[in-house]
């Protein structure tokens, strides 16, 4: 598995829709969704994936691509994420399909004489993945925190930001103004549960903090010898993430009836999620280990981040079956 899961064949790439579909099959054997939600819900994850592929190929995150981190964020997505109702589904994939634009971008800005258009273009899909949905908020501070970090005395940068910004809230505004009036999306939050909201259990949370704790410390030890452009690269990603995140978590535990764009509680926490999933599946694609060169054997520190990783993830999977 891990020798597939690390090379470029056929078979490795295959590895991946199957898993969607093996995840598809389960969702049709524990519930009753619909053919076009569970379509959706196939398509969207097959989509994300492949944008986090693009991601950690084209921004120095690897030598060469392989499949390992698709196959990370698609598992993560079928152990984590339920089947919404068709609208939800695209509604929910479509903005974090932005947020990954929005990161994208992000990871273009280095030491160069002027990042004011990558700005912008970050910025402009950051608003409009928050006003699609506003447990996106998160990506904001990440933006602020990578550019404080990069360049933080440039004003023409900050002005190309928050004008991007407010672009893509007007359009995203627009958009719902649009949609309202034509009644094709219910808008209307419906009654929210007093119960606390809650991915599966606190057992549940717990292993999904394991593994982002160990898979950050293995994304940021992998090949030490980095260039300072790609050293810049992981962390203005780790700092996106981490914000993406923390701040869709806030909301995550609040009543986000009041928010535009959030049908219900199950929507909210379909939404974080997919948020939770995509992140754990970026940052813990650094457990897979890989083989070594010489003697073709893992070394004790890769088979014990094997087991970690694996193991969290039946843990997750398990308890969803539970419940």
């Amino acid at each position: 598995m891990i020798s597939i899961l690390r090379s470029n064949q056929p078979i490795a790439w295959s590895i991946v829709p199957a898993t969607i579909l093996l995840g598809i099959a389960w969702h049709i054997w524990d519930g009753d969704s619909s053919a076009l939600a569970l379509t959706v819900y196939g398509i969207g994850a097959l989509m994300l994936a492949g944008y986090a592929h693009r991601l950690y190929v084209q921004r120095n995150f690897v030598e060469r691509g392989d499949p390992a981190l698709a196959w990370s964020v698609v598992a993560w997505c079928v152990a984590l994420v339920p089947v919404a109702t068709p609208s939800e589904g695209v509604q929910t994939w479509i903005s974090l399909l932005l947020i990954s634009g929005t990161l994208d971008q992000t990871l273009r800005i280095h030491r160069q004489p002027s990042t004011s258009s990558i700005q912008f273009r970050a910025a402009i899909l950051a608003g409009l993945a928050i006003g699609m949905q506003p447990l996106n908020a998160g990506i904001l501070l990440g933006l602020v925190l990578v550019q404080i970090r990069s360049r933080p005395a440039v004003f023409r940068e900050w002005a190309m930001l928050v004008i991007g910004l407010a672009h893509g809230l007007l359009i995203a505004e627009l958009c719902w103004r649009l949609l309202s009036g034509s009644q094709a999306i219910p808008i209307a939050a419906s009654p929210a549960s007093n119960e606390v909201l809650s991915l599966s259990s606190l057992w549940s949370i717990l292993a999904m903090i394991i593994a982002g704790a160990f898979g950050l410390f293995m994304l940021i030890r992998e090949n030490p010898r980095l260039t300072l452009k790609t050293k810049n690269t992981r962390y203005h990603a780790i700092l996106s993430l981490l914000c993406l995140v923390a701040g869709a978590s806030a909301f995550h535990w609040l009543d986000p009836t009041f928010l535009k764009a959030v049908n219900s509680i199950d929507h909210a926490r379909q939404h974080w999620a997919l948020i939770a999933a995509w992140s754990l599946g970026f940052i813990c694609v650094g457990l897979i280990p890989k083989r070594e060169r010489r003697n073709d054997k893992l070394n004790s520190l890769e088979a014990f981040s094997w087991l970690i990783f694996v193991g969290m993830l039946l843990v997750v999977f398990g308890l969803r079956l539970i419940h």
